[in-house]
């Protein structure tokens, strides 16, 4: 695959998305996407976020160079740390709406704090 069009393109029916819902869980939009696909757009915008969710070698997906997959303990994050729920599959997480996303942020973050909390009270 010589080109970003064709690695986006291959990575993505790979891991079963559809353009829609890469784009959601990117943040971006389908026609971003198509447009990367189709050539017609060239500098990829969350480049990283792309490759997380698709879960490929940043270099491979920007570049073509080395190997598809990260290589072995090596993990393409967001952020301070990789995926912290390893019974979920991010692209789960990542392919709910930016306000569902939020909801299960709050959520979580309100456990945690429940948690905390109780364990002071121990």
């Amino acid at each position: 695959m010589e080109t970003f069009a064709e690695r986006l393109r291959h990575a993505r029916l790979l891991r079963g998305l559809s353009q829609e819902s890469l784009a959601r869980a990117c943040g971006l939009s389908q026609s971003a996407i198509s447009s990367y696909e189709n050539g017609t757009r060239q500098s990829p915008k969350k480049l990283l976020s792309l490759a997380q969710v698709l879960e490929v070698d940043i270099y491979w997906l920007s570049r073509g160079q080395g190997s598809m997959t990260p290589s072995s303990g090596a993990t393409v994050s967001l952020g301070e740390s990789a995926w912290p729920f390893p019974s979920i599959d991010p692209r789960q997480f990542w392919s709910l709406a930016h306000k569902d996303r939020l909801i299960v942020e709050r959520a979580v973050g309100a456990l945690i704090d429940s948690l905390l909390i109780s364990d002071e009270e121990k």
